[in-house]
């Protein structure tokens, strides 16, 4: 989840206890969320998304575009996709915005 995670605790100043607490795990879980080597599960990403006021996309490393004309929006799967989307796949339209919220 490239460590958002982390960066969203930490940015609020929070503890991996004070993140364990929240979704009744373990701080042992918590540090393998953020390094990476164990998955939250759909509940724990919907409670901490609404926590962290973030789209569980983004909190799963997501990057999310959004047509400036038409509004539509979709899921990129990398920073490199960005170059891939100069137009919208729905309306043909440049440019897009890329929201990482």
């Amino acid at each position: 989840m490239k460590n958002r995670i982390k960066e969203l605790r930490q940015n609020r100043k929070l503890s991996q206890n004070d993140i364990a607490k929240l979704l009744g795990v373990t701080r042992q879980a918590v540090s393998l969320y953020e390094q990476g080597k164990r998955q939250l599960n759909k509940n724990n990403i919907d409670t901490l998304a609404k926590y962290f006021n973030v789209s569980a996309l983004y909190l799963q490393g997501y990057l999310i575009a959004e047509c400036r004309w038409c509004g539509n929006k979709f899921v990129l799967t990398s920073d490199k996709d960005k170059d891939r989307y100069f137009y919208c796949p729905f309306c043909g339209r440049s440019p897009l915005t890329f929201k990482t919220k």
